[in-house]
């Protein structure tokens, strides 16, 4: 018998950073932070990072005007940050904090967050025009790959004001250590936000190997694929019980389907889910499961918020 993963350690939520780059798409990340960050009674933190033109004029007088509109626009980043703080401290009864950070924005936001310890980052997934060329799009990319803190992604909406409640949030996994690591953040928002945890996890059928080998599969073995089926349902219910000892009530379905991603999407479209949560990669059962490509295509595809943890080690 398999041994059960010890019960996840929910994340300890102390400081929530948004990444901001002047426009309203960026922006429209701070209700989901600061609702965070006000539940978690964290201290939400505000970054832009000014990137300088390269290279430098060589002539004196392009180097004065140079110098001139880098003053003028580091000025204008820094108001812009300083007057976002003023306006959630006007509305909110929560700690914040602003940050200009220099260079190229996706090494420079993972530093800021490991020198910090920053718990949670919690961005849109593109950000349009404002103060200068918008980056979001690459460097929530980039971040999905190399930030050890999970990260939260929010797809932008023409019009959006405020979050809108979360009832439920699907957790996909896959019999792995590494799938779990979705867990400990899955769980603390779920606390945070008054949600539930739906476990899912997809079983593929087990194709009938012929002998000769056959161009085409001739179908499914349904005994083998029902055992498996029932195995994958025992993983979830346990790891179901462990969550709902945490004070989270959690479910599983082990679901039958051809492919991770179909089934993890048909499952997203459920009418009470409002986030999915899983990690970048995972591996189990008898097939290979590529987690990290599945949250790519729910962030592109999706209009729900998915947050990735990038497994520790990896």
């Amino acid at each position: 018998m398999k041994k059960r993963s010890p019960a996840p350690e929910p994340l300890l939520i102390r400081s929530v950073l948004v990444p901001l780059d002047g426009s309203p798409f960026a922006e429209q990340a701070l209700p989901w932070a600061i609702a965070i960050a006000r539940k978690a009674r964290a201290r939400l933190r505000l970054a832009l990072v000014h990137q300088p033109a390269h290279p430098p004029p060589l002539d004196e007088a392009s180097r004065r005007l140079y110098a001139r509109v880098e003053l003028i626009l580091r000025k204008s980043q820094r108001e812009y940050l300083l007057g976002v703080s003023a306006r959630i401290k006007g509305a909110q009864q929560i700690q914040v904090a602003t940050a200009m950070l220099n260079g190229s924005p996706a090494p420079a936001l993972r530093d800021y967050v490991r020198d910090l310890g920053v718990d949670l980052v919690v961005m849109t997934t593109h950000g349009r025009g404002g103060i200068q060329r918008a980056w979001l799009g690459s460097v929530a990319d980039q971040l999905v790959r190399s930030l050890e803190s999970p990260l939260l992604l929010i797809r932008p909406q023409e019009g959006a004001a405020a979050a809108p409640p979360v009832e439920e949030i699907l957790v996909p996994l896959d019999g792995s250590r590494r799938a779990e690591a979705a867990l400990p953040a899955a769980v603390s928002l779920a606390s945070l936000l008054g949600a539930r945890l739906a476990l899912v996890q997809a079983v593929q059928p087990l194709v009938i190997v012929t002998d000769p080998p056959m161009p085409f599969p001739r179908g499914f073995d349904e005994e083998l694929t029902a055992l498996r089926r029932r195995e994958a349902q025992d993983y979830l219910d346990g790891i179901a019980e462990q969550v709902t000892g945490l004070g989270v009530p959690a479910s599983g379905a082990a679901v039958l389907g051809a492919g991770a991603f179909d089934t993890i999407q048909a499952a997203a479209h459920a009418p009470a889910t409002g986030m999915v949560a899983l990690a970048t990669h995972g591996r189990g059962g008898l097939r290979r499961l590529v987690l990290g490509s599945v949250a790519d295509k729910l962030v592109r595809a999706g209009d729900l918020p998915v947050l990735v943890t990038r497994p520790r080690g990896r």
